[in-house]
């Protein structure tokens, strides 16, 4: 144990230190001099081959479905097991820690940091991993297999307070810098999480949205968020969600807004139905600067130029020329 630190402190900093692999340790258990024999023997151990007559204290037990057909019984021995989890200490680069991490993913024991605790190392030649399998099911609230420790450490994570956006850059957090800004500071990942969904949905739903009609999606994904942390409470308190939801539909009513997707159909329409629709609902008589129907873009003087002018010379046989291209006369390149 490093001088100064204790024994818990030690144990943290070892679990969350960087896995170190020495890739010249090589994993061998060898068979045993005493190999099952059916005649005299009930059980087997699948690493070794030795017999025993009685699973208890041969083998260490799993809350597993993969074992339950095998009486909860690990298929390898409690020799076995010692052995490959002081190999396994030795790949880990001296890590107990994490070698025990890694067979408990393998028998799908729970892991935690309460248990690894009490986990003493019984003598010099064996590892810690059998005081751990005594202890693995006491005090760590109800979890017994390694898939609980992952589900425990996943809410944990969620629950992580995030509180600006440098944070994110050093955590293992699927929260986005945008998030961070458009709801500030001092929520975790399940929050981030829950609001930046139902903003998009409501988002693509309503893509034309203005300002203002920006600042009730706020607010609904607010109140939404709030609904689901009752929820997710547990706590029975049905009347808040109640109210929680009578204010949301009001909320949405209030802001006009849409709950399937808005269709954008200006690229199926023809260029005239376009312009009767913004005739219809900006009618061009209440327009005041009249300038605004102007030429602008000399579409008219071009038309009239390059389409009217020829087609009246065609039909009449005029010789009209345009004011600004034409071919001059050949007499008007004579020299004086």
């Amino acid at each position: 144990m490093p001088k100064g630190k204790s024994r818990e402190e030690s144990i943290r900093e070892s679990m969350n230190s960087p896995k170190k692999i020495d890739t010249n340790v090589s994993m061998k258990i060898p068979y045993s001099t005493q190999q099952f024999d059916a005649s005299k023997h009930k059980f087997k151990c699948s690493c070794c081959g030795k017999g025993f007559n009685a699973q208890k204290s041969n083998f260490h037990k799993s809350n597993s479905p993969l074992y339950q057909s095998n009486n909860g019984y690990l298929p390898w021995c409690c020799e076995c097991e010692d052995k490959f989890v002081i190999q396994l200490t030795s790949l880990f680069s001296g890590n107990e820690e994490h070698a025990i991490e890694y067979y408990c993913q393998l028998a799908d024991w729970v892991y935690d940091f309460e248990v690894l605790k009490q986990a003493r190392e019984i003598s010099s030649d064996r590892s810690r991993i059998s005081h751990y399998s005594a202890k693995k099911n006491l005090n760590v609230g109800g979890r017994k297999t390694f898939v609980d420790s992952l589900k425990f450490a996943y809410l944990n994570k969620q629950n992580e307070v995030i509180q600006s956006k440098e944070e994110i850059k050093t955590k293992d957090v699927s929260v986005t810098g945008t998030a961070i800004d458009r709801w500030g500071g001092g929520l975790n990942e399940w929050d981030y999480t829950t609001l930046e969904e139902h903003y998009r949905m409501l988002k693509k739903n309503n893509p034309n949205c203005d300002n203002n009609q920006e600042i009730f999606i706020k607010a609904l994904c607010n109140l939404n968020w709030l609904m689901m942390k009752s929820l997710r409470s547990g706590d029975g308190d049905s009347d808040k969600y109640v109210k929680l939801t009578e204010q949301y539909s009001k909320t949405f009513k209030q802001a006009g807004l849409k709950t399937i997707a808005e269709k954008d159909s200006s690229n199926d329409e023809t260029f005239c139905m376009t312009l009767g629709f913004i005739s219809e609902y900006t009618p061009e008589e209440f327009y005041l600067d009249k300038d605004l129907y102007k030429d602008n873009d000399n579409i008219g003087d071009y038309i009239e130029r390059h389409i009217t002018r020829p087609m009246i010379n065609l039909e009449t046989g005029s010789n009209t020329r345009d004011v600004e291209f034409f071919v001059p006369d050949g007499d008007e390149y004579d020299e004086e």
